[in-house]
């Protein structure tokens, strides 16, 4: 019987590829819509006037939920010269540390966007925009992206600590 981490772990990668796909849609989409706004706006129509802030709340939500696919892919920035350097035991040990730190960190900018997006909420703040979504909407997408960033480091610490670990280079779907 498989235990309910690893069913957690199968269904968490699902989550983010599902949401790396939406992302990829969305940057597709807007790739298109730009485009025909600018023919809409030179033939004399309105054009989309929430185009550029749709963009920028597009973009800031792909780049911040996507985060954890990335860093599961490997495709994140990393310097990997300190643990080729080490012998193999003590530079798992140092990527376990890091990945543990990396939870705890994840949690932490978690916890302050948690109390943000609860205020933001309670307040009811709107941003000086043509395009308004509420405030506590944009820092729950910072919040729920640290939560899963925390997830994805907590699961990089327990594939480390297996002998038959090895760093994922398949970067792409």
């Amino acid at each position: 019987m498989t235990p309910l981490i690893d069913k957690f772990e199968v269904l968490f990668e699902k989550f983010n590829i599902w949401i790396a796909i939406c992302v990829a849609g969305s940057i597709g989409l807007f790739a298109t819509l730009v485009p025909f706004d600018f023919f809409s706006r030179k033939l004399g129509g309105r054009g989309l006037e929430w185009l550029n802030e749709g963009a920028e709340y597009g973009l800031y939500a792909g780049v911040f939920l996507s985060s954890a696919w990335v860093l599961y892919k490997g495709a994140h920035v990393r310097v990997d010269i300190i643990l080729t350097a080490l012998p193999a035991r003590i530079g798992a040990k140092v990527e376990r540390a890091i990945d543990l730190s990396g939870a705890l960190l994840c949690l932490l900018m978690a916890y302050f966007g948690a109390k943000g997006t609860f205020s933001s909420y309670i307040f009811w703040s709107l941003p000086d925009k043509d395009l308004q979504v509420p405030n506590w909407i944009v820092l729950g997408v910072f919040t729920v992206s640290f939560v899963m960033l925390a997830i994805e480091f907590l699961f990089r610490y327990r594939r480390a600590g297996r002998p038959d670990h090895e760093i994922s280079t398949d970067i792409g779907f």
